[in-house]
């Protein structure tokens, strides 16, 4: 028999407000580092504005964001899986095929963004694409006859392979270097899985224990002599002209009619060090113990604005890199703090009547009256 539960409840009663809220802000906050970087100039501490602090605070956080959202994902998954009334298999295909359309969606910016870099392209594509394959890999866990020690048995290798290509400061694309470095972020979402599994099997006290634990290791792990990120090389190929003939250049590159001869350039992009998720776990954990606790229902207007950032998580994510795709290849950079905060409050007061009649994760269109209808009780 699987050792997770089958639920007899409905979705609706499990419903939790505060993780909701807990969700929001770390959609928020990414949104705040990725406008950041929209910013043309953003100005260093020292001649910062009250304006640009936001915005700088956001960049200096990033990598604690980043872990949250997967942390989140993670979780958000037992709950998921205890809820629904489809069996663990349908409530897989379900949920694999809209891993599979932000996968899809993940290649797309990237194609966009570097053009077609390969591997990277596939095994690298950014950090949607490390949401898919996290949300996926630890929903297979959890379906699986024994969730405990196969999340437990992926957390440890994660975190040990992840060690060893840190410690021999090796750069392997798709692992720990690449735009899309996914190790790090992975172990994160299964932590969040097996906190799931903490919360629904002692629901009374399970998190408070959990947080104990996890702060006696942190303190180890913050006494180890290791970085919490690190910045592993990546080789890219770039071509002459603008962003927009870089790309086309790649293409063209990619099916031989390039005439040119491609220029090999090596770049660090920033990954989680392998001691990060130990150092970070009780942090992410405190903060869920602080927002289930505080956010038990939705009494205002300002939480229940939240409470739908919290649902939409994944589509408002995706929105936004838009929006701000579209604002970064036009006229409209913002110069200065004020402007790129009237940005942000812009994107998220427009998202709810975008995403009326958009949705990338499912992908639809048209009003959200056309979208499926929960399962009544038989």
């Amino acid at each position: 028999m699987p050792a997770h539960p089958k639920a007899s409840q409905s979705p609706d009663k499990e419903q939790l407000p505060g993780l909701n809220v807990y969700r929001a802000l770390a959609v928020i906050l990414m949104i705040l580092a990725h406008a950041a970087r929209v910013q043309h100039p953003l100005p260093p501490a020292s001649a910062a504005t009250p304006f640009d602090w936001p915005f700088l605070a956001s960049l200096i956080i990033e990598p604690i964001i980043s872990a949250l959202f997967l942390f989140i994902a993670g979780f958000s998954l037992v709950l998921s899986l205890q809820g629904t009334r489809e069996t663990p298999a349908q409530w897989l295909r379900r949920l694999g095929g809209r891993m599979l359309t932000l996968y899809a969606i993940s290649v797309l910016f990237f194609l966009a963004d570097r053009g077609a870099q390969w591997p990277d392209l596939l095994v690298s594509s950014g950090v949607l694409g490390i949401i898919a394959a996290g949300i996926l890999s630890s929903a297979l866990g959890l379906v699986s006859p024994r969730p405990w020690p196969l999340l437990g048995g992926l957390t440890l290798a994660g975190l040990g392979i992840t060690w060893m290509l840190d410690s021999n400061r090796w750069s392997v694309t798709g692992l720990n270097a690449g735009a899309g470095g996914m190790l790090p972020l992975l172990t994160l979402a299964w932590l969040g899985s097996l906190t799931g599994l903490v919360y629904r099997r002692w629901p009374g006290n399970g998190l408070f224990a959990l947080f104990g634990a996890s702060l006696l290791l942190g303190l180890i792990a913050l006494a180890a002599p290791f970085p919490w990120i690190t910045h592993p090389l990546t080789e890219i190929r770039t071509y002459p002209g603008d962003r927009i003939q870089q790309v086309l250049f790649s293409f063209q590159d990619m099916v031989g009619l390039y005439e040119g001869t491609p220029h090999l350039s090596s770049v660090r992009f920033w990954n989680h060090g392998w001691i990060f998720p130990l150092r970070a776990l009780p942090l992410l954990v405190l903060g869920l113990i602080i927002f289930l606790g505080l956010i038990r229902q939705l009494r205002n207007p300002p939480l229940r604005f939240l409470d739908w950032m919290g649902r939409q998580a994944l589509n408002l994510y995706i929105l936004h890199l838009v929006l701000l795709a579209l604002v970064e290849v036009g006229p409209w950079q913002p110069s200065s703090g004020w402007q790129t905060l009237l940005l942000v409050a812009g994107i998220v007061a427009a998202s709810p009547w975008i995403l009326h009649y958009l949705s990338f994760v499912p992908l639809r269109l048209g009003p959200a009256a056309a979208m499926a209808r929960p399962i009544k009780k038989p």
